[in-house]
């Protein structure tokens, strides 16, 4: 009943359980419509109309059908955190709760959303193809106007494409924290080698 990047409560429980239950002619329109406001950032996902069309399409109150747009949300989230199989992510959503065709809906959208993110890196990716290029330098920010006496290391990182420069600032936690992962898939394709 438990999966690893899916922390079970009460509450997901009972979201999982009024998803389970919604219609399912509407239900992949519904969860289309909360991932892409998801990914968009929008703060409003369905309007005040939009709620009370869907409380009485899918027979739900007001605090159900928050409690539901909050599961899709938080289940969301954590699935675009992770990489899966889509055999491995059914399985896992199966073993939270969700019913078979919820979960089918799941991973069409999952896939779909998926397959976009992989190309939008993929056409970025191909800027730099033609002569990449990287460079760096490293600054000391000995003080400013909050901090009288601090010393805060920083990095400049900046990739030089043909037609596009893309720099970026770390801090040396966040350079060590890159370091680390890119040691980590070393280490992942040394085994695999």
């Amino acid at each position: 009943m438990e999966c690893i990047w899916l922390k079970t409560s009460p509450s997901l429980k009972k979201g999982i359980d009024l998803i389970n239950h919604l219609e399912e002619t509407k239900f992949e329109q519904f969860l289309r419509r909360i991932v892409v406001k998801l990914k968009n950032q929008d703060i409003e996902i369905f309007t005040e109309e939009e709620r009370r069309k869907l409380e009485k399409i899918f027979k739900l109150n007001d605090q159900q059908l928050l409690l539901s747009i909050k599961t899709i949300m938080y289940i969301f989230k954590r699935m675009l955190k992770f990489i899966f199989m889509p055999a491995d992510l059914k399985s896992d959503l199966l073993d939270v709760g969700f019913n078979e065709e919820k979960v089918n809906f799941f991973i069409k959208v999952w896939s779909h959303e998926t397959k976009l993110t992989l190309n939008d890196l993929a056409s970025t990716s191909n800027k730099y193809e033609g002569n990449p290029n990287l460079q760096w330098k490293l600054n000391t920010e000995l003080s400013s106007e909050f901090n009288k006496k601090s010393k805060v290391p920083k990095a400049y990182v900046s990739f030089l494409g043909e037609h596009e420069v893309t720099e970026v600032e770390l801090t040396h936690q966040e350079l060590n924290s890159i370091f680390l992962q890119i040691e980590s898939i070393q280490n992942e394709l040394d085994n695999i080698m």
